[in-house]
């Protein structure tokens, strides 16, 4: 409570009379409570549910995980295995390599957020694989790059556009020098692979004039470079994904 000076109306207005004016302070600060306790809720919710969102994202990447792995265990590394609830079989090994992939980026992108970084991981996966088609593809039979060729375009455009959005590539020459160096070390080893047979032998495999499984050490190495080759790419241990380096 204030005191202030107002004129004194039965002095003819020639007087100045002191009356309390009470200034609602209270009031304020029950509303800037209470707005702080409504923020506050509403960011916990907010956490509540990018947790719940992340949980669903992560558990089919999870579970596949965990599938491939019994897979391999039990029936070595060249195994194949399904990708539930998907209708095709791919190499346990490769799924792995694939799932992990996506769990570590899902989890590493900051600031997190559960779509951003879906879209990202997902994107990122997407082109990898398709790179490394349209090598294989190159060496094992020419007329694959009618489909390769515009996935690997596709996946390109794709992740420049969500890089316009999230600014999540990098431009830190180490890295780059690092995808580099990943990326030339891939078609190195799928030209060892070719100079060793290994596509003359992938064709008579897969069009059953032979049962040897040419797939090798070298072949498994491959895999697992043309899925993380791109990670240096990606500025996954920036604070804010606006500032690239």
């Amino acid at each position: 409570m204030y005191n202030t000076l107002i004129p004194d109306l039965h002095s003819g207005g020639r007087g100045f009379k002191s009356h309390p004016v009470h200034y609602k302070k209270d009031v304020a600060d029950s509303y800037i409570k209470k707005s702080i306790e409504h923020t506050g809720r509403r960011l916990r919710r907010q956490v509540q549910l990018a947790k719940i969102v992340s949980g669903i994202l992560l558990f089919p990447a999870l579970v596949w995980s965990l599938i491939a792995i019994d897979v391999v265990v039990k029936n070595g590394i060249y195994s194949y295995t399904f990708v539930p609830p998907l209708p095709f079989r791919i190499h346990a090994l490769s799924l792995l390599n694939m799932a992990i992939f996506y769990v570590v980026t899902f989890l590493t992108i900051l600031p997190h957020k559960p779509l951003k970084n879906f879209s990202i991981a997902l994107s990122s996966l997407f082109l990898s694989n398709t790179i490394y088609e349209l090598i294989f593809g190159i060496l094992y039979d020419w007329t694959s790059l009618i489909v390769t060729l515009p996935l690997v375009s596709g996946g390109i455009i794709l992740l420049l556009f969500l890089n316009g959005r999230f600014h999540f590539l990098t431009r830190d020459k180490d890295h780059l020098l690092l995808f580099i160096l990943c990326f030339s070390t891939l078609i190195a080893l799928m030209l060892i692979l070719n100079q060793t047979g290994f596509f003359a032998e992938m064709h008579l495999y897969l069009t059953g004039q032979s049962m040897k499984d040419p797939h090798n050490m070298l072949w498994i190495l491959s895999k697992v470079l043309s899925v993380w080759m791109l990670f240096p790419l990606l500025n996954v241990l920036s604070a804010k994904m606006g500032r690239t380096r």
